[in-house]
């Protein structure tokens, strides 16, 4: 069960910039050691330092410039058209905590600006905006074209970067004030609760690192190409508490179009199938509500029978919310015959359903969206114990053709168990749209 929201696709949208990325290979770490020794010619040349560097900054110096260049890199290879932000906040950089890496520190924008200089070209750095206001703008950086270069001329491929296994899996953000705000990461402390989130993640991306996965590509391909070595995934959860969200992002996959998926993953040697829980948030809240539901279509709403997917943006929404909808939720508006009113649809929704009427506008739609996340990690720990490979996504999983079956009946067990009847499942093997 998801939150609704309609986005903006008609440009690029920058992504954040990721510090875990290392040179692997002689070829990359020799660029490392030529952009850091034109940074060091540069910072004498124009007199920026008085004295060499202390051991322990020279080493987060280097690993900083490193970091930068391989994300730029890897950013590059991947073919995107849009930019890496990053942050030049004091704030930010001098806040420690277990999310924050060593090259995320106070001299961060130093390099920045050292690799910006325009006698050097590895970067190309567009400053933001240093206030906090809607609408600010972030800092970006690109790949200059002296880096272009180098990658072109050392034939710098997805293999020559790693990617460290530091990051932290378990993740916890605030509250969102509304819509436009940006929920921030909160530091924690461990609890045995953590700790097995932890270890059940760790477990999860270990067998996702060893997996043969493949992504096929095609003569005269000039499209984004995904790095299938990034396979690790981390649960977010959400408002602040660890029994909110805790669902799964991450893995080259999840960012790949259906189509691509079908078209060219490939698990294990073989084409890949999709299974997907068949109307799941509403068959949790039956779950909550210790009911069984009755109809083969929860999304079947008398008068509306027309409108189905308008019912699910919805339907979704009256259970996030906490208080009535006043306004058609985002996404709903054209799906609906013209002056049908919100009011109208909820009470037809909420009548067709009087054994969950009660949870709708009471928030449940962030637990249901938790025990979602623990159903998919159960199914994720259960199938790697039968020795098969699955990707998820969300509430759907994917796997080789040949373990269609297996995964089908783990996910239908794996429902009944944490919800208290058989899940419905859907298995697709080709794109349908």
């Amino acid at each position: 069960m998801t939150e609704s929201a309609s986005k903006d696709t008609s440009k690029p949208v920058d992504r954040p910039f990721s510090p875990w990325r290392f040179a692997k290979t002689e070829a990359s770490k020799a660029l490392i050691t030529e952009a850091i020794g034109d940074i060091q010619r540069y910072e004498e040349q124009r007199k920026l330092r008085q004295r060499k560097r202390k051991e322990h900054d020279r080493e987060t110096f280097e690993l900083t410039a490193e970091a930068i260049l391989c994300d730029l890199m890897h950013h590059a290879l991947y073919r995107r058209p849009d930019a890496i932000y990053v942050t030049r906040s004091n704030a930010v950089l001098r806040d420690r905590n277990r999310y924050r890496p060593r090259v995320y520190g106070k001299t961060f924008p130093d390099v920045l600006d050292r690799l910006a200089a325009p006698e050097l070209g590895w970067i190309v750095q567009e400053i933001g905006d240093s206030d906090w206001r809607q609408g600010a703008r972030r800092t970006s950086i690109r790949p200059g074209p002296h880096l272009l270069a180098r990658i072109d001329t050392g034939g710098i491929t997805f293999a020559d970067l790693g990617l460290a296994r530091v990051t932290e899996p378990i993740i916890l953000k605030s509250e969102k004030a509304d819509f436009w705000d940006e929920a921030q990461v909160i530091d924690y402390l461990d609890t045995e609760e953590t700790s097995l989130f932890r270890r059940e993640m760790r477990d999860i991306n270990e067998w996702l690192r060893s997996a043969d996965i493949d992504y096929g590509t095609y003569r005269g391909d000039t499209g984004h190409v995904p790095d299938t070595g990034d396979r690790d995934l981390r649960r977010i959860f959400t408002r602040g508490r660890f029994d909110n969200g805790g669902r799964l992002f991450g893995g080259f996959w999840q960012g790949m179009s259906k189509e691509s998926r079908f078209d060219r993953l490939v698990i294990d040697g073989e084409a890949i199938v999709e299974l997907d829980y068949a109307q799941m948030g509403p068959r949790q809240l039956y779950g909550i509500a210790c009911a069984v539901p009755d109809a083969a279509d929860l999304y079947a709403i008398p008068g509306f029978e027309e409108h189905r997917k308008g019912i699910k943006i919805v339907f979704s929404a009256m259970a996030f919310h906490d208080k009535p909808l006043t306004r058609m939720p985002r996404g709903a508006a054209g799906k609906f015959p013209r002056g049908a009113r919100i009011s109208e649809i909820t009470e037809a929704i909420m009548r067709h359903h009087p054994a969950i009427a009660d949870l709708f506008f009471s928030g449940v739609g962030h637990q249901v969206q938790f025990q979602e996340s623990r159903i998919m990690v159960d199914i994720l720990l259960s199938l790697k114990s039968n020795g098969i490979v699955a990707l998820p996504i969300h509430d759907a999983i994917l796997v080789a053709s040949s373990n269609a079956a297996v995964a089908k009946q783990v996910m239908a067990d794996v429902f009944s168990h944490h919800v208290g009847f058989p899940g419905l499942v859907d298995v697709s093997s080709t794109h349908s749209g």
